[in-house]
């Protein structure tokens, strides 16, 4: 495969993702290292390599240098550190999405080469203000 994105990871993050790619008609595959999650992408014919990505010869099966698009959504920050270094390293060019739970793990993904680290605290609370903003718009008399 080529020209296409690296979704890591297809727990509940991964997952979400991974629907809206096909339903986009995108070209990707999942690295994957839970057996059942790799069984279960078979049996919807999603390309899928099994292994733990932060693996060298993991990244390199899945033509690491020909994507567009890596998207780390596995939720141990060291383990997708070693992804981003691997990745940024042997593909300049692509563009990495990964994931973080806290400030300074975003930091550490983003020093290793991250194009853009999602926190999803941060996200959570930027959706509530838009919705509270939205309904006060809506509602001025109750605000």
């Amino acid at each position: 495969m080529t020209d296409h994105t690296i979704l890591v990871g297809y727990g509940r993050v991964g997952r979400i993702i991974g629907t809206a790619l096909r339903k986009r008609n995108e070209r990707f595959l999942v690295i994957e290292s839970s057996d059942a999650l790799v069984t279960e992408l078979r049996e919807a014919n999603i390309e899928v390599i099994a292994g733990n990505a932060a693996q060298p010869d993991v990244l390199t099966a899945a033509n690491l240098t020909q994507t567009k698009y890596i998207i780390i959504a596995i939720p141990e920050a060291f383990e997708a550190g070693q992804v981003v270094r691997q990745a940024r390293t042997a593909s300049p060019k692509s563009q990495i999405i990964a994931r973080a739970h806290s400030d300074a793990e975003v930091e550490h993904l983003n020093s290793l080469g991250a194009d853009k680290v999602i926190m999803g605290e941060r996200e959570i609370a930027r959706g509530m203000i838009e919705d509270f903003t939205a309904r006060q718009s809506q509602n001025p008399d109750q605000a």
